[in-house]
């Protein structure tokens, strides 16, 4: 079988779609990988070889029509050129634009959109990106989404739509990667020596885009709060700025983000896992996803997680249990409760060992193994 992936940028294939190449490689299938050969963001990592061929389309990540008619006609070439037996797309935005490629000769096509923008913005933008996934829902054989709220407002909004939720728990993620077992002493010894943690020092980590809607600017402005009560605390910033998003954090916090005021700036790294393993709490008061990954790895990690009630955080984290979902995204109440739960360590503890027991519910064999059957439905051949 021939398998066409449509992704934005090449990020993606390595942050989730390298396992399923692999195996349909390691299968005998023809792998070929549309997307944009730039990162999102300053990425240094990611340096090994991808399973597939790689074509290079520049897809737009904002609302720029010629460039999107561009990427169009890059497909539509593509599409001919390879003759795959099934198109696979990935965002919302790279599904619009592959549907105004798509014509009637085209192989059966499904499309994943990883969180409709549309319920969660206003004012003109809700306008175009509604009209623009409604009609890109309803031009492709199948859609899903990654959650029952996506679904159901879908369904609602785009009626011809045949809208699905996978049968895994979104994307998942690598659970022998995202194993506290398998991070060595050693491992953890050095990354606490290389970012001057101490033993006695209780860790905050913050992994995603440095985006206002991902709640980075909440985060710092917390962490500010909660230093002054309990000075032993840092925070590990994993990512980058994102081009297009803007951060929101007030400039006068800037001084703060610097090692001497316990912000650890480590930028995109690939081995997450490493720095989970030196982490107490997940903090991500993000108002915009699809299912969280960086929380499905930090819980398979034991790390539990304070977010807000907002669409896939509140699928992921259970309130109470592995976590914390806070019905209020303030900056106070974000401190509060970081500093209720590094007070309170057996609270913490119990939070942990919860989402380490409950872990096999991420497994992303579940997300390859739907898929595989998804491929098998439409193509009517075997994976």
């Amino acid at each position: 079988m021939r398998l066409l992936f449509v992704i934005p940028s090449i990020t993606n294939y390595f942050t989730f779609l390298e396992q399923l190449a692999k195996e349909l490689s390691e299968r005998g299938h023809e792998v070929h990988l549309a997307t944009s050969r730039r990162h999102i963001a300053r990425i240094e990592s990611y340096r090994r070889p991808v399973f597939g061929t790689i074509h290079h389309i520049d897809f737009p990540r904002a609302l720029s029509p010629l460039k999107h008619i561009r990427a169009a006609r890059d497909l539509r070439k593509l599409v001919d050129r390879t003759k795959p037996d099934i198109v696979n797309i990935h965002f919302s935005a790279a599904l619009f634009t592959t549907m105004i490629g798509k014509d009637s000769s085209w192989p059966p096509t499904t499309g994943t959109i990883h969180g409709l923008g549309s319920p969660l913005i206003t004012g003109w933008r809700k306008f175009l990106v509604s009209l623009a996934e409604k009609w890109s829902a309803e031009r492709v054989d199948k859609v899903y989404v990654l959650t029952t709220d996506d679904k159901e407002y879908l369904k609602k909004h785009a009626k011809k739509a045949d809208v699905n939720v996978p049968n895994s728990f979104g994307i998942g993620c690598e659970l022998d990667r995202f194993d506290p077992r398998n991070v060595s002493e050693d491992t953890r010894r050095l990354t606490k020596a290389k970012l001057d943690i101490r033993e006695d020092d209780f860790v905050y980590v913050l992994i995603g885009r440095q985006t206002h809607f991902k709640g980075f600017d909440k985060v710092v402005e917390a962490f500010v709060e909660v230093r002054k009560t309990l000075p032993r605390s840092k925070l590990i910033l994993l990512g980058e700025k994102d081009l297009i998003h803007p951060s929101s954090l007030n400039p006068k916090f800037n001084p703060d983000l610097t090692s001497e005021g316990g912000i650890l700036r480590v930028g995109w790294q690939e081995q997450v896992q490493d720095y989970l393993a030196i982490a107490d709490l997940n903090i991500f008061p993000s108002e915009r996803e699809g299912l969280p990954v960086n929380l499905m790895e930090s819980l398979a990690m034991g790390v539990p997680v304070i977010t807000v009630n907002s669409r896939g955080c509140k699928e992921v984290v259970r309130s109470g249990i592995d976590g914390v979902v806070l019905e209020k995204n303030t900056t106070e109440h974000l401190a509060a409760e970081m500093i209720r739960l590094q007070k309170d360590r057996e609270a913490l503890k119990r939070l942990s060992e919860n989402a380490f027991r409950d872990r096999n519910r991420f497994d992303r064999t579940h997300f390859i193994e739907d898929q595989f059957r998804i491929y098998e439905e439409l193509t009517g051949k075997n994976i």
